[in-house]
């Protein structure tokens, strides 16, 4: 394994192991790269299953209307569970 390799594996397994522990885990979403790169691998860590989980977009009013319109379509796509 490369090292991109390895950090996504560990990525992945801190992801499953937070699901495991935690009553009612969710995952912040603000649609930037931090989220988005977050949401993959939690879609990679429970393939082919649904992401177990909510996204939480806390709407400030001050995004992009790219942003809510990539948030929703991912939603809408991926079958999550989102709240905002």
């Amino acid at each position: 394994m490369n090292h991109l390799e390895v950090l996504e594996a560990e990525g992945i397994h801190i992801i499953r192991e937070a699901v495991s522990e935690l009553e009612r885990p969710v995952l912040l979403f603000s649609g930037g790269k931090d989220s988005v790169v977050l949401l993959h691998l939690a879609a990679k860590a429970f393939w082919p299953g649904p992401v177990p989980f909510p996204l939480l977009h806390v709407d400030t009013g001050h995004n992009f209307p790219e942003v809510i319109e990539y948030r929703d379509r991912l939603a809408l796509e991926w079958r999550l569970n989102l709240v905002v």
